[in-house]
């Protein structure tokens, strides 16, 4: 979503964009709605491959070669590597964008500081990185990735998503949580605190899928919690979710700058998100939701029953998540943010 909202906005400014991409999809689909120009790399998976990151590799150099842009911005690790690799080697500017390191704290044992030493090695490929976050750009510096001098923080932005008149359910609210099945977004935490919420008058919307997503079906009837849950899996009517919701939570173990967090600031609901990543820049207790400690299902449930008993409170906490969205993470301000530090490495340059 990043990548399609920048594009979108660079191309409204006159820019010629193309993209690469893995697979076709949604993105892809949206891409060429906006008459931009996507090149299919097959062979770019997120599965390690040695032959498929070869081929995937070459694939990125002959394009490079044949279009010879003025910059490249890759996303993801996989990607980000190789097309920095590419980059390298045809003399091409690149910036890489960090959603988030793979050797964040709360990623799993010997993978993150495996993640680490690959990341130290590309920093040597790598002309320019934005951060999405302060957490992350103080995390690339902290470890020596990039100097400084190579490197900016621009807030991930989201479209403006608001519907007017949304319908709410009230006196029920509804708690949304938009995340894949997986360790990472810690779906267990909210159950844990539902499962001390049983009587109360609120509906969890769970949209996301993933593997493990049975599993925590099964697991919503095991804990007496499956009459406040519905399960929606993927969904593209994030929009249609977000305008019924009167809550956002995000259980997440570790996160960059979740653009998830952005999606439901601008609908004016108020966010509960474990303090983890960039997410402290962007909730504030008491002012537009609440930090919940990783794990901590105890304080999530007492901050979900003072705003089930507080009305008052949810609706000004929900309207200065729409002032901080309008303020900091917009999709104007993200591509403005980004158009200019593009500016500033081609003058350079």
């Amino acid at each position: 979503m990043v990548l399609f909202n920048n594009t979108k906005a660079m191309v409204k400014n006159g820019h010629d964009v193309h993209v690469m991409v893995g697979q076709k999809g949604t993105l892809t689909a949206r891409l060429e709605e906006l008459n931009v120009p996507v090149t299919l790399i097959p062979s770019l998976k997120r599965k390690i491959s040695l032959k498929n990151d070869i081929q995937c590799y070459r694939t990125m150099r002959k394009l490079l070669h044949l279009h010879h842009p003025d910059i490249v911005i890759s996303h993801s690790s996989k990607a980000g590597i190789l097309c920095r690799l590419a980059c390298y080697r045809n003399g091409i500017r690149n910036i890489f964008t960090v959603h988030g390191w793979s050797f964040t704290p709360g990623v799993k044992g010997m993978k993150r500081y495996m993640y680490l030493i690959i990341e130290k090695i590309m920093g040597r490929f790598t002309d320019h990185l934005i951060a999405v976050s302060e957490f992350d750009y103080n995390l690339a510096l902290k470890n020596n990735i990039v100097p400084d001098s190579r490197m900016r923080v621009v807030y991930n932005g989201s479209p403006d998503l608001l519907e007017e008149n949304a319908l709410k359910a009230s006196p029920v609210l509804t708690v949304l949580m938009t995340a894949r099945f997986s360790y990472q977004k810690d779906h267990m935490t909210l159950f844990k605190a539902l499962s001390m919420l049983k009587e109360a008058p609120i509906h969890v919307d769970l949209v996301g899928s993933g593997q493990s997503m049975p599993q925590y079906v099964a697991l919503s009837e095991e804990m007496g919690i499956d009459h406040l849950i519905t399960f929606h899996g993927e969904s593209d009517k994030i929009p249609f979710f977000l305008n019924k919701a009167d809550i956002f939570v995000l259980t997440s173990k570790f996160e960059g700058l979740p653009l998830s967090i952005c999606e439901a600031m601008s609908v004016g609901i108020p966010v509960l998100a474990t303090n983890v990543g960039g997410v402290s820049e962007m909730v504030t207790n008491d002012h537009n939701g609440y930090l919940i400690p990783k794990e901590d299902h105890v304080f999530l449930a007492e901050k979900l029953k003072t705003l089930i008993d507080n009305r008052t409170l949810l609706k000004t906490l929900g309207e200065n998540s729409r002032k901080t969205f309008n303020q900091k993470f917009s999709i104007d301000q993200m591509a403005i943010a980004t158009q200019e530090y593009i500016n500033v490495i081609l003058q350079k340059s």
